[in-house]
């Protein structure tokens, strides 16, 4: 049961991944993300509960010029084998062919196809999400604040569908087991702007 959490989470964290780099990036232009204090998690639901997890590894290669956004550009990789279910079984379970395959598809890529403002510190990411050989359109509304020490703060929160990629075949398959939607979101911190 596990294991279908872990697919929808990591399916859900890939595209969180994306897109909350693609704006923590853009806020802190090429100063990088304060990983320590920033995070990738996702929760979808099993059997009516629900389940928590993150992804410990991603690399990020951004460009974001909140001024010239049509000149802003991401590029997000997650290495799906870091998946963090807090249970070894279930991360092992979590890497196998029914769910990531990450012996096959070892990482999920995200390229932004355009950043829009909303207004404000609002921004939408769009892009491309490819998964287990399979790409998708993706978009995540993101918030750009600030915290007590200055710092930059992305948050964004959105669902992405685990068969959409895959994500939990066979008896896995059956969202009555564990639900389709996979909730993900995203804080990242990023140093104050030079």
């Amino acid at each position: 049961m596990m294991v279908g959490h872990i697919a929808g989470r990591i399916l859900g964290a890939v595209g969180a991944c994306v897109c909350v780099l693609l704006v923590a990036a853009g806020a802190a232009a090429a100063q990088g993300v304060i990983v320590a204090k920033s995070e990738i998690a996702f929760t979808t639901t099993q059997m009516g509960v629900a389940f928590d997890g993150r992804f410990r590894k991603w690399n990020a290669d951004i460009v974001f010029k909140p001024g010239a956004l049509a000149s802003s550009r991401a590029s997000i990789d997650v290495d799906l084998a870091s998946i963090d279910l807090a249970s070894d079984d279930s991360e092992a379970e979590a890497r196998g062919p029914l769910w990531l395959e990450t012996s096959k598809f070892p990482v999920a890529h995200f390229a932004s196809t355009s950043i829009t403002s909303r207004g404000g510190d609002k921004y939408d990411v769009a892009g491309r999400l490819s998964l287990k050989g399979i790409t998708r359109d993706c978009m995540v509304p993101i918030v750009v604040t600030r915290d007590s020490a200055g710092n930059r703060v992305a948050e964004g929160r959105f669902a992405i569908r685990r068969l959409d990629y895959r994500v939990g075949e066979g008896a896995w398959a059956d969202t009555g087991t564990v639900a389709n939607d996979v909730v993900v979101r995203i804080r990242m911190v990023l140093p104050p702007a030079a």
